[in-house]
């Protein structure tokens, strides 16, 4: 009886260990690329969905995963390049968190901007990024937009699994010898 209660003992501790080792963090990337086509006519406004945890972009998992710092650019463009009404066009790009504090951009070509707090909680949370484009002022093209996300992905360490596979098989060889005297 003591024989068991030692081997008891000694798988909960091995696999009590197990659980105790953290795991590791690699440093990582993901990224989505949303290209309509054919391109966009903006107006009237237009509202799309980054994703980031589908395979294509590297699946990242919310909740496990950690995303540290994230952009977005955004490809306008003007749909009549020789036009002088090309100074007056602009557009205003709305991310998670900037209702009050709109991003504004030319319609000349690619973009950068677009970090929010709510949209870095949006993106660790969900794995997503919402996204509206409008037009405040003339007509134009929406080419494409690509979110880029750089964080770290949890790894388990090997030892981990080894401890918790130990405590298992230990527990296992104390239930089968309680069974056959």
């Amino acid at each position: 009886m003591k024989k068991i209660v030692k081997t008891l003992a000694a798988a909960v501790l091995l696999s009590g260990l197990g659980g105790t080792a953290s795991a590791a963090y690699i440093g990582y990337s993901w990224n989505d690329l949303y290209d309509p086509n054919p391109d966009l006519t903006i107006p009237p406004s237009r509202t799309y969905t980054h994703d980031i945890t589908d395979a294509a972009s590297g699946s990242f998992r919310p909740g496990i995963d950690y995303i540290d710092n994230y952009s977005l650019s955004v490809h306008l463009y003007d749909d009549h390049y020789d036009s002088w009404w090309n100074a007056f066009e602009l557009a205003r790009v709305d991310v998670p968190g900037t209702e009050g504090d709109r991003f504004f951009f030319g319609v000349g070509g690619t973009e950068f901007g677009g970090w929010s707090l709510a949209g870095w909680l949006q993106l660790n949370l969900t794995g997503t990024y919402t996204v509206t484009i409008e037009s405040l002022a003339g007509d134009f093209l929406f080419g494409a937009s690509r979110l880029d996300a750089r964080g770290y992905r949890a790894v388990p360490e090997p030892g981990t699994l080894a401890l918790l596979a130990l405590g298992l098989i230990g527990m296992g060889v104390a239930l089968s010898r309680r069974r056959n005297p």
